[in-house]
């Protein structure tokens, strides 16, 4: 730990931010719950002169955005001063998931993410490029594009902007903002050929999957109970349904499906499901999606791998996140 503590006090220094030694707090590791105080080491520092506690992780592996959401929420209201997470590693795709959820964070010699105080956000240590944030997260056609690329395109040469529109049922419009995102945000190079703009991806889909995936968000808009009147309606199966066919994850009482928003709205009106305020024996899990599920699924019967881990990854439950990581293995970069 005083290795760790010696290379923050040496990157604060470095940015600019010099500070007196932190120094462990033992009574406030006491005051915080067990599932906290198991897990992180407390200090501490005065940075821009503001006392900070600094919870310092002993884990190798951080815990997810949400989960470290909620310990943020606890310790802030037990400590009664502004927290902020030191991790000795922390992931590209993960630090910008923990940006976009305004979670104070530092990795010594690499990144600081101190809110309305300071920000580092370098992908290599002293002196690497610093990276410019430039959108949140991608619109839905733009990461059903990328999730096309990944899990259907087959081979590396470009399509057009109108071939990609056909293949996903985009307009032109749609397709000139979609290009427009995934360029500004580096997912792709951007080509000509003629007069027609053409998207350039990475060599491998890993490497873009890896790319894209601070980027990328849950499909799903909502999530409505519902009984089905009309057994030929088309649903793919999502959620734990979904994952316990394909890892050894318990499925949920309720069976969960996935249709678009607009088929869902579609449906009700024709009276092909009904929404329903209570759980029964013939009641259904309905989400929501912000793009047609069928655009990716492998099968016509379930939802793509790719959409149904970025459905379940801030579920907190420790089963549910050892059966993304089996998933992820599941896929055939």
């Amino acid at each position: 730990m005083d290795s760790l503590v010696n290379e923050l006090l040496k990157y604060l220094d470095e940015l600019g931010a010099p500070t007196a030694r932190p120094l462990p707090d033992d009574a406030a590791k006491e005051s915080l719950p067990i599932f906290l105080s198991q897990i992180y080491d407390v200090y501490r520092a005065k940075v821009f002169g503001r006392t900070l506690v600094l919870l310092i992780s002993t884990q190798a592996e951080p815990p997810t955005p949400s989960e470290l959401e909620k310990q943020l929420t606890v310790a802030e209201r037990i400590l009664e001063s502004p927290v902020v997470f030191v991790f000795q590693e922390l992931p590209s795709f993960l630090r910008q998931r923990l940006v976009r959820r305004r979670i104070p964070f530092l990795v010594p010699e690499r990144q600081a993410y101190l809110p309305l105080a300071l920000i580092d956000l370098r992908e290599s240590p002293k002196g690497g490029s610093r990276v410019e944030i430039k959108q949140d997260v991608l619109s839905a056609p733009a990461q059903a594009l990328v999730l096309y690329k990944i899990q259907k395109k087959e081979g590396n040469e470009p399509w057009p902007l109108n071939q990609w529109g056909e293949v996903l049922g985009y307009s032109r419009s749609t397709m000139t903002r979609v290009y427009r995102e995934l360029t500004s945000a580096s997912i792709c190079a951007p080509t000509s050929k003629g007069r027609y703009s053409l998207l350039t991806f990475m060599e491998t889909s890993q490497d873009l999957w890896q790319a894209a995936i601070p980027f990328l968000e849950s499909p799903v808009r909502t999530r409505e109970r519902v009984r089905v009147l009309d057994e030929t309606i088309q649903l793919y199966d999502a959620g734990l349904t979904a994952l316990s066919h394909i890892t050894m994850m318990m499925d949920s009482r309720e069976p969960v499906k996935a249709m678009s928003s607009g088929a869902f709205r579609a449906a009700c009106e024709e009276r092909r499901i009904e929404p329903t305020a209570y759980p029964d024996d013939d009641t259904i899990q309905i989400e929501r999606w912000k793009y047609a599920p069928g655009l990716l699924s492998p099968d016509g019967i379930n939802v793509d791998h790719l959409s149904l881990y970025l459905s379940l990854r801030d579920d907190p439950d420790e089963r549910v996140q050892v059966s993304l990581r089996e998933l992820l293995e599941e896929v055939k970069w």
